[in-house]
């Protein structure tokens, strides 16, 4: 099988964002362990926490967490498994099931953030 893709073909933007995305991930997961576990000096309890989060400025950091996170796992998830499958009807199927299940959980995480209300 010969390699196909250039850098006008995507492939390269692929690949800068998934660099890109990772470096995204880990710095909102340092800054997520700083300030849950090193700033903050109330008791981690439900009410603090879900306080917190009822904020539009921590819903949002946790809905583009979501967002980056689960388009870089399902595009690494397709990286992977495209080196094993090289029937094209079987490509497609599988594109297909990793774009559904990742607009299910995109959907579904960003509704549960964006209704959640903390005390009512």
């Amino acid at each position: 099988m010969r390699y196909n893709e250039t850098t006008r073909s995507g492939g390269a933007l692929w690949w800068f964002f998934h660099r890109l995305s990772g470096l995204y991930l880990a710095i909102v997961l340092f800054v997520h362990v700083l300030v849950l576990h090193v700033l903050m000096k109330d008791e981690l309890a439900y009410g603090t926490i879900a306080e917190r989060v009822a904020t539009p400025l921590w819903k949002t950091i946790n809905i583009s967490f979501l967002v980056v996170a689960l388009m870089h796992g399902l595009y690494g998830l397709w990286l992977v498994l495209g080196d094993y499958i090289h029937r094209q009807w079987m490509r497609i199927l599988i594109w297909c099931a990793i774009a559904v299940i990742g607009l299910v959980f995109t959907i579904y995480g960003a509704l549960t953030m964006i209704s959640f209300q903390y005390g009512g």
